[in-house]
This record gives C-alpha cells, structure tokens and sequence, in this order.
C-alpha cells in the first residue's frame, strides 16, 4: 500500500506522533453522549460511529510525504474531550475518527472534505473551503437545523432543500431534541437521509 498508515487510539491526556512504518495503539475509554471537539488542519476526514466507548483515529497520507510531523492530541474532560490534528501533510492527507455511536460533535477544519456518518447527536460542523457531508437516516431526531455557504452549494435532500450561488442558507425546526448547524465558506454541503 503506497504511503504510510497509523492507527492512533487516542490516550488522555497525551500527545501521540505518527512514526513512518510503525504502529502505535493505545485505548481510552470516552464517555458515551459527551461532547466531542475536534479542531482540524487540512485535510480529508471521516467521522464515524463505533459501538464501544473509545475515540479512534487512525491517520493515512497516500502522497508518499512521511506522518512523522502528524500530530494527534487528545484533551479529556469529565463529558467532553478535545482532539487537534495538527501539522497534516500538504498533500493527499487523510483520517478517519471514530467516536461513540451517540456523542455531540463540534468540528473546525480549515479546509477539506469532512464526512459526518450516522453519530447520533447534535453538530456544529464549520469549514473554511471545502466541502461537508452529513448523512442524516433520521431527519425527525433533529430540532433546529440550518446550513449556509458563502459561495457554493447546499443539497439537503434530508430536509428538502437544493440551493446554490452566493450567500445561500436555510433554517428550519424540527420535532427532535438535536441541533445540526453546518457552515461552509467556500464549497458544498450535503445533508443526505
């Protein structure tokens, strides 16, 4: 397989380096509905829900640029932790973080694509230049719901809604208990049931 792959089980507290042509696993135990914070530098990311109660994030580069300035770092709280990916690779860079199935999600990356699964919960997904796909099996679980980009597309087939150009939103309520809000400067947002 061309470039290197890690898998990093995030411990708390701790800072974890990806190492070139190396493993490293470690376990801790997160508490299911907390909040999760994850705080991005570029690149392409999926959330994903798991069945147990441990954060995962496994980091991939297919450029052939080495991980070993890749850094993870988790901070956990009593109900909430914060993860920073920082110093990704300029090129081709890739993680997929795996969360709780139920746990609110607040997520800033500074350009890429970012991929929601079925993580049941509220979100506040922002992005500067990029593109944000959430997909959304149960649109009636959700209360408030809006989306906006500055420039670019929004299609929300979960709520009905197909809108593109400049300074295009939406806002609507719902009959469930969360809240999704998803930005994007410059790019698409798919909302997909």
């Amino acid at each position: 397989m061309k470039g290197l792959v890690l898998w990093l089980v995030l411990v708390v507290p701790g800072l974890l380096h990806a190492q070139q042509a190396s493993d490293a696993s470690t376990r801790q135990a997160f508490v299911s509905g907390g909040m999760i914070r994850l705080h991005l530098e570029a690149g392409g990311y999926t959330i994903t829900p798991r069945d147990s109660e441990d954060i995962v994030v496994t980091c991939h580069d297919h450029s052939g640029e080495p991980l070993n300035r890749t850094k993870v770092e988790i901070k956990r709280g009593p109900s909430s932790a914060d993860v920073y990916v920082t110093d990704t690779p300029h090129n081709n860079f890739q993680a997929t973080i795996e969360v709780p199935r139920r746990s609110d999600l607040w997520v800033r990356l500074s350009a890429g694509e970012l991929i929601v699964e079925s993580v049941e919960g509220d979100k506040n997904l922002e992005v500067l230049a990029g593109r944000i796909q959430v997909d959304v099996p149960h649109p009636e679980q959700y209360g408030h719901r809006d989306a906006s980009v500055t420039t670019g597309s929004i299609e929300a087939s979960a709520f009905d809604v197909n809108k593109g150009g400049m300074f295009r939103s939406f806002e609507q309520h719902g009959p469930g208990k969360y809240r999704l809000h998803a930005h994007v400067i410059t790019g698409e947002i798919q909302l997909r049931d």
